[in-house]
This record gives structure tokens, C-alpha cells and sequence, in this order.
């Protein structure tokens, strides 16, 4: 019956100790013969087994002096029952004999020390999308740890006892550029374990608005913005057109032109570029010089030119050969005239009209001239 009580305490005590040691525990063993354990003493870790194994004889392995807590032990070790195992589950200084050879010098111990802490981390490094998410590592350690992590935008599980899992959870990246974090795992009587979270970069973006801009003959400037998450250069393909030439992100262009001075309107086109992306164009239209000379015809001008109500023609011819004088909407559709005029300038009142661009035409068939108006409140 003592031999069923003793076997039953340390099967007890070898189920406690799964809970409580890594899964790195030694088995040491020690050989019973007549009148000797091989080897007599031992070093051993909680969490270790010291296994009696026959040899031969009839003896038993009882425990004499043991640290207070530690489960006492009595165990034939003979033919029949040719091994026992002990869990160490205490450290200190065990003693132990052969009790019916005890006076022989039939004796044993061991000292069993508490377990070095240990502390590992796996994977190194967690390569992660742009997109915000969560990772995971895993801890294996036999005692309690903590957790910390070098950057804003990753967070991780602070702290931990034993093995398990180290969450970090991580912001999206709007950059392009990809970026690490470094998680630091501390643990008593360990060297830090770093591990990396490394995030990628987001895919280049870029927009550009409004896709042209309409500016009037004189010089000035006009602006387009950009929205990007990269570096993006910009360049005109007009001498009269410059623009901003480069910048970072979120920004605007500005697009500085001179006077037109010729009576045909004028595009410059400004491509704007990503590395990794197609161009982007967008246009600053120009119009035409507001006044026209006619030098083979004498001079036609219109003034003033926008005109907010009264309009001016100059017209040399008119003071000597009566003409007429019709308005047309951009559509080809009259909408003032024809009215004969005898004298120059011609003064019209347009301050009906929509604001608007219009045609003033001087005279009909292969004799007329036409000039264009800009109307505006």
C-alpha cells in the first residue's frame, strides 16, 4: 500500500510540473547494483527526472533529507521493479539511500537548482503589406516578459508570462517609402531579443487638376493641383510657359506665362511624372491678342477689350466708305446687327450680351473683317 501511495504522489507531481517548466527537462539517470548508486551524486535543474534503474541485487532508493516542499520517496528497486523516476520539482539538496544497505554505504543526492531564465522569439521579422493589419511572433520562455515597440505607427502586446503569442498590430503606410519597426522583448537574467516589423511601401499615386486652365493674353500666372503620395517632377513644352518644377506630395503648380501678343491663341501642355506612373498632362490656354491690325486695310482694333458695356471699333475705311457691323456668338449665331456705320471708332452697347467670347464682323463677302470680343460683367 506505501508503495501505491508513493507512486500515486509522483504521478501527481509529475502533472503539476507540466504546467509550471519548459519542455526542455532532463532525464538523469542512476545505476542500482549491490551496494552502490553510479553515479552517487548529481546536478540537477527543477523540472529535471532522476530515474533509478536495476542493475542487480534487491534494494530500494528512500529519501532521507530533502528540501521543504519537495515530495519524500520510498521505492523497491529490484528485479521486479527494476526503475523508479523522480520529478524534481524544489530546488535544494536532496539526500537518499538503499535502506536495508544504508550501513554499507549504500547512499545517494543530488542538488537541483532553479532553471536559467530563457527567452527566444520567432520569426525575426514580419514582412507586412501597405494596408494597416496585425502580425504575430512567438515567445517561448520559461518566466514573465516585456514588450516594446520604437515607432508610433506599430504597437505590440506589452507584456507576457512564459510562451505564447506577441501581437503588433500597424497603421497603414501612405507612403511609397517602406518603413521598420523594432519590437524589443525583455526578460530578468536574459539578453533582449529584438525582432522587426517590416512594412512595405504604397503603391505611387498622382492627380492633377483641372486638366486646363484658360488665361487671358496678358501675362500672368495660373495654378493646377497635385495630389500625390511620391515625388513628382513638372516641365512645360512652351518657352512662353513655365511651371514648378518639381515637389513632394500634396502640392500646386504654378504656371507663369507672358503676354500673347499675336492674334492666334496658344496652348503649352505640362506633364507632370511619377517614377512608376504614366505622365500626366495637363494644358494653359492663351488667348489671342485682343486688338488687330489690318496694315493692308488701314487699322482695326477693339476696344476696350474684355468690355463690360461699351465696346469700341476703330476702322480706318469707315470714315470714308460706309459699313456694316455684325456681332456673333461662338455657336456662328448674330446676335447684334447688321448696323450700318459712316464713322470711326463705332461705339456699340454690349452690356445685354452674356458674358461670353464673340466675332465682330466689319462689312460682307471677300470685304469683311472680323475681330473677336470678349464680353464680361
Amino acid at each position: 500500500m506505501k508503495t501505491k501511495i508513493y507512486s500515486l504522489s509522483a504521478m501527481i507531481f509529475l502533472t503539476g510540473i507540466c504546467f509550471t517548466i519548459t519542455s526542455h527537462a532532463t532525464t538523469h539517470t542512476v545505476q542500482v547494483g549491490n551496494y552502490y548508486f553510479n553515479p552517487a551524486s548529481l546536478n540537477v535543474t527543477v523540472g529535471d527526472t532522476v530515474k533509478w534503474v536495476w542493475v542487480n541485487g534487491s534494494h530500494t532508493t528512500t529519501s532521507g533529507s530533502i528540501p521543504a516542499g519537495a515530495a519524500s520517496w520510498d521505492h523497491p528497486i529490484n528485479s521486479s521493479n527494476q526503475t523508479y523516476s523522480y520529478a524534481v520539482t524544489v530546488a535544494g539538496s536532496y539526500n537518499y539511500v538503499c535502506t536495508p544497505h544504508a550501513g554499507m554505504g549504500m547512499v545517494g543526492s543530488f542538488t537541483a537548482a532553479n532553471p536559467s531564465n530563457t527567452l527566444s522569439v520567432t520569426p525575426s521579422n514580419q514582412n507586412v503589406p501597405a494596408a494597416a493589419g496585425a502580425t504575430t511572433f512567438s515567445v517561448t520562455s520559461n518566466t514573465s516578459w516585456n514588450a516594446s515597440c520604437n515607432m508610433s505607427w506599430c504597437t505590440c502586446t506589452p507584456s507576457g508570462s512564459g510562451s505564447g503569442n506577441l501581437s503588433s498590430n500597424y497603421s497603414e503606410n501612405t507612403s511609397t517609402t517602406a518603413r521598420v519597426a523594432t519590437i524589443t522583448i525583455t526578460a530578468s537574467g536574459v539578453p533582449d531579443v529584438t525582432v522587426t516589423v517590416t512594412q512595405a511601401g504604397a503603391a505611387p499615386t498622382l492627380n492633377v487638376t483641372p486638366a486646363s486652365q484658360n488665361v487671358s493674353q496678358s501675362a500672368g500666372t495660373t495654378n493646377f493641383t497635385v495630389v500625390s503620395n511620391s515625388g513628382w517632377t513638372a516641365s512645360s513644352d512652351q518657352a512662353w510657359c513655365t511651371a514648378t518644377s518639381s515637389g513632394t506630395g500634396n502640392g500646386t503648380i504654378t504656371a507663369t506665362y507672358q503676354a500673347n501678343t499675336s492674334n492666334t491663341a496658344r496652348s503649352a501642355m505640362i506633364t507632370v511624372s511619377v517614377t512608376g506612373l504614366p505622365d500626366k498632362m495637363v494644358t494653359v490656354n492663351q488667348d489671342a491678342a485682343l486688338g488687330i491690325n489690318d496694315p493692308a486695310s488701314g487699322t482695326f482694333s477693339i476696344y476696350p477689350n474684355p468690355v463690360t458695356s461699351r465696346v469700341n471699333i476703330n476702322y480706318n475705311s469707315l470714315n470714308s466708305t460706309p459699313e456694316e457691323i455684325s456681332i456673333y456668338n461662338i455657336n456662328g449665331i448674330r446676335v447684334y446687327g447688321p448696323v450700318v456705320f459712316s464713322f470711326s471708332p463705332a461705339a456699340i452697347d454690349v452690356s445685354s450680351l452674356p458674358d461670353g467670347v464673340y466675332f465682330i464682323r466689319i462689312g460682307k463677302d471677300k470685304a469683311e473683317k472680323t475681330g473677336r470680343m470678349v464680353k464680361t460683367h
